[in-house]
């Protein structure tokens, strides 16, 4: 006989199986990382479609035996509707499934992990008003609850004023202008502001371009995917697109 369970579940990863089921990934509060189908959901009466869709959050009922689990109803807390329709909301709210998905293995940090990712997704859905301070916020938070810290401060020297600053992809890192070298990438003085705002708990008060924006979140997901052994490919997505749409490069 199948056992049935409950879980207030975050749907993270949603693909195509066989013809007419999907395969989900729910991250489980108290549980972790749970695969499971949805049979027939994909015929266009389905009751359980919006249970397979990204952002789905809400109680979960599953069955199963075996380590096999099949999604057999849902009570709907949220979908997020507002992210689906709105693509500078779409890709940074993906991104951050991406990161629970991979670093929620950690037991020890998923479901707060979770929480913050699920702060993250109702502030773009419902309160933000600048898309690219909530997601460099949400990453920020991310790196903290890891373990890391982000320092204002050359790596080599310890110089936390220079006159100018560079970040070494090699290092995962800032340098100062006397201890860079040739693979590092120099930061604008914009870039080390809003950096240094984050730090300071001031980052409501922020207001910069876009490019400032990109350049200091392509910062903070190098810090977690070098830090973390990971690698990211919706960030990968994210940076092309905003990068041609402001004719970047």
């Amino acid at each position: 006989m199948e056992k049935e369970r409950t879980f207030d579940c975050l749907c993270i990863k949603s693909i195509d199986y066989k013809d007419n089921d999907k395969l989900v990934t729910l991250y489980a509060f108290g549980e972790g990382k749970i695969t499971a189908s949805l049979k027939g959901v994909k015929k266009a009466k389905a009751k359980l479609k919006y249970a397979s869709a990204l952002f789905c959050f809400g109680k979960y009922y599953l069955a199963g035996k075996n380590g096999y689990n099949n999604v057999i109803g849902c009570d709907l807390t949220d979908s997020f509707y507002g992210i689906w329709t709105d693509i500078d909301k779409y890709y940074p709210a993906v991104c951050s499934l991406e990161i629970l998905d991979k670093i929620a293995d950690d037991r020890e940090i998923g479901d707060k992990l979770a929480v913050l990712t699920l702060q993250f997704l109702n502030e773009l859905c419902y309160k933000s008003t600048n898309n690219f301070i909530a997601f460099a916020k949400f990453l920020y938070n991310a790196i903290k609850l890891t373990g890391y810290n982000l320092q204002i401060n050359c790596l080599n020297c310890g110089d936390n004023n220079p006159d100018n600053f560079y970040y070494s992809y090699i290092k995962n890192g800032l340098l100062c202008g006397n201890c860079h070298d040739s693979s590092a990438v120099q930061l604008s003085k914009n870039v080390i502001l809003f950096l240094k705002s984050l730090l300071n708990g001031e980052i409501e008060k922020s207001e910069f371009d876009n490019k400032t924006y990109l350049s200091s979140i392509k910062v903070l997901m190098d810090i977690i995917g070098k830090n973390l052994a990971k690698r990211f490919k919706t960030f990968d997505e994210y940076f092309l697109f905003y990068n041609k749409m402001n004719n970047y490069i």
